[in-house]
């Protein structure tokens, strides 16, 4: 939650009039459980959701992720009916099985890295080329995973994303 791309991207969201909520996933910081490996923080995230959805039934709701996150917020907001689009932030697609994400009709933004050090810009575009439209993908020149001094660029580039496609 207090990692920089999470914060920035939140912020910029936030900026453009689209309310974010951030949360930490089960047993990161000072979150009761301990990591589940994705199980558990699927189950955390739809939680979230449900709150949301049931609190404000009319919202448009998105699902932003960075890094895990994109792993668990992909899946979780390609199933939920009330998510209406996705965004994977430096998607780890060589540690994890994104197929789910590739497989969604929601419109996608997917922003990564030319020099991720957990995977190679080379294969999340292959990944991306094979993906269902709507996607878009923005490859961020001469960064590792968290953007350095891009990240306030990924946070402006996600917002527009959602004011458009919300």
């Amino acid at each position: 939650m207090e990692n920089k791309v999470v914060a920035r991207a939140s912020r910029y969201i936030s900026e453009a009039g689209i309310e974010a909520i951030r949360f930490n996933f089960r047993g990161v910081s000072q979150s009761e459980g301990s990591f589940d490996s994705g199980r558990g923080e699927r189950d955390d995230l739809r939680a979230v959701i449900d709150y949301v959805a049931g609190i404000s039934p009319e919202a448009s709701l998105a699902v932003v992720g960075f890094s895990f996150g994109a792993w668990v917020g992909l899946d979780v907001g390609e199933k939920h009916p009330a998510i209406r689009a996705l965004v994977g932030l430096a998607p780890p697609v060589r540690m994890f099985d994104f197929h789910f994400a590739g497989e969604s009709s929601k419109p996608k933004l997917i922003v990564y890295a030319e020099n991720d050090q957990f995977t190679d810009s080379a294969t999340t575009k292959a990944w991306i080329e094979k993906a269902n439209p709507p996607i878009e993908s923005i490859l961020i020149p001469g960064v590792d995973h968290f953007f350095g001094p891009q990240v306030d660029e990924v946070g402006l580039k996600v917002a527009e994303f959602l004011v458009r496609v919300l």
